[in-house]
């Protein structure tokens, strides 16, 4: 009950939202999450460069360092100084303090140890040898930070058990011996090297070589740099978009709105005069009834013949005007009986002219969808007279066939006329859009801007064929939904 009331409070907030607000929030959020994802890209791309660049620079460092220092310990001269500390006889000597008194045993240790500190800190020459190692791959000390330490010295008294010297000391290992202790971290290890020896009365070292080049940030940006560079442009790009389009769509949506309002006020403006010539031109006709003037006949015939055009053509104004898909209430009916009964209604309206023929051709007896019965209809009328009014034939043709596909149903609406030129096609169903014939004829431009709507309301398709002979065809693709018969239902 909890989780339902704050979904209902979660949507309510939303629903309150205006829709162009709520639009550039989601744009926005989408904008900075491929921001983020941008950075992590590079990010990524920066360390991965950087963990090759540093581990080839290692690799190098690493073997040039291995053959400055062959069968010696830290530096060239180290192992002098573990021999003179840690000879044969001194380790006899510990062994007998080992075995006899181990205080004066721990006592010995730490001198040695301390002492075997202080002489490898005095007598280092990492400096010569770094700077003789970097000079070969065009580096420098002012470029490149070490340091060396000292992780563990053992001894062994028989060969094959070591005795760890920093567990009888006070001295706590690993040790900097040269170099500088900021640069002793996991990810800087350039050499990791373990000496021990299986005689009797031997030592064991274990020292550490560690590395960075300070100059080793500007080598990677320098090499993700077009990366870098096209994710930029590729993000100024899509924010100009993005800002150019946003201020379109709202140009835009400012401009339909006023559109809309002027076209609601003026049609309904012209309601009130079109009535008042409307009853007047009646109240004329039969009050020039009895004048036998042929002129004064024909000229109230025409001024009732352009009011009537007037008003027609207001009605379809206020109608494309209060078109709304939101006031779409589809039913399932029975497309069939629905266009029959349609297109009953049309040619009562043409029945008094012979040279206009609507047909209805189709093979299916019922098909029930769900549609809004009144735009649909409405469509349907709209391109049927489109096919007439813009027909200069004697003898004016329109075909309404309706027939099924295995995924489709069919609605096409055909004429024997002078067809739709094509590069004026896909403007046809734009607001106000007349061609070049058809503002010969007269109109707003709305009838088939009226179709087109309905037509992405329900969420179906529309396309445009030049027939093989003359005129057009304006097929409507309608996805099957279930098909039941009236039993059925």
């Amino acid at each position: 009950m909890l989780y339902r009331n704050f979904a209902r409070m979660t949507k309510n907030s939303f629903s309150n939202i205006p829709r162009d607000i709520a639009l550039r929030l989601l744009a926005t959020l989408c904008f900075f999450i491929l921001l983020l994802l941008q950075y992590k890209l590079i990010s990524s791309s920066y360390h991965i460069e950087s963990r090759e660049i540093a581990q080839k620079e290692k690799n190098v460092i690493k073997h040039l360092y291995g053959e400055a220092i062959i069968n010696d310990k830290l530096y060239p001269g180290g192992q002098n100084v573990f021999d003179n500390s840690l000879n044969k006889e001194r380790l006899m000597d510990l062994e007998h303090l080992y075995k006899t008194n181990r205080l004066m045993f721990n006592d010995s240790i730490r001198l040695i140890t301390k002492h075997i500190l202080e002489e490898l800190t005095a007598a280092s020459n990492m400096d010569s040898v770094m700077s003789a190692i970097l000079k070969s791959i065009h580096l420098d000390l002012e470029k490149y930070g070490y340091a060396i330490t000292l992780d563990e010295i053992s001894i062994s008294f028989d060969g094959k058990n070591y005795i760890d010297l920093t567990i009888w000391n006070d001295v706590l290992l690993p040790i900097c011996i040269d170099g500088n202790e900021r640069y002793i971290s996991p990810n800087e290890v350039v050499s990791n090297i373990s000496v021990s020896s299986y005689m009797p009365y031997s030592y064991g070292v274990k020292f550490t070589l560690y590395g960075l080049n300070l100059s080793q940030n500007f080598a990677v940006f320098k090499k993700i740099f077009p990366l870098f560079l096209l994710t930029a442009i590729c993000t100024f790009i899509i924010l100009t978009t993005y800002t150019l389009t946003f201020r379109r769509w709202q140009k835009q949506k400012k401009l339909n709105e006023v559109t809309q309002d002027f076209l609601s006020s003026i049609t309904h403006e012209f309601k009130t005069p079109i009535s008042s010539i409307s009853v007047s031109v009646k109240n004329l006709i039969r009050e020039t009834k009895s004048y036998n003037n042929t002129h004064v006949t024909q000229s109230i015939a025409v001024i009732e013949r352009q009011s009537k055009r007037i008003d027609q053509l207001v009605d379809q104004a206020i109608g494309i005007s209060m078109f709304d898909p939101s006031n779409v209430r589809k039913e399932h009916r029975n497309l069939v009986e629905d266009i029959e009964n349609s297109l009953h209604d049309l040619r009562l309206k043409y029945i008094h002219h012979s040279h206009v023929d609507i047909k209805f051709e189709t093979d299916i007896k019922d098909f029930f969808i769900s549609y809004d019965f009144f735009y649909l209809t409405t469509a349907i009328n709209n391109l049927i007279e489109n096919g007439i009014k813009h027909n200069n034939s004697t003898d004016k043709e329109v075909t309404i066939r309706l027939r099924e596909t295995k995924a489709n149903v069919l609605l096409e609406i055909s004429d024997n006329g002078e067809g739709i030129p094509r590069e004026e096609q896909q403007h046809v169903f734009h607001k106000f859009y007349q061609g070049r014939k058809g503002k010969e004829k007269g109109g707003l431009g709305l009838g088939l801007y009226y179709v087109d709507q309905m037509i992405k309301t329900h969420q179906w398709k529309q396309e445009i064929h030049l027939r093989d002979t003359r005129g057009t065809e304006i097929r409507i693709i309608i996805p099957k939904t279930i098909r039941k018969t009236k039993d059925e239902r």
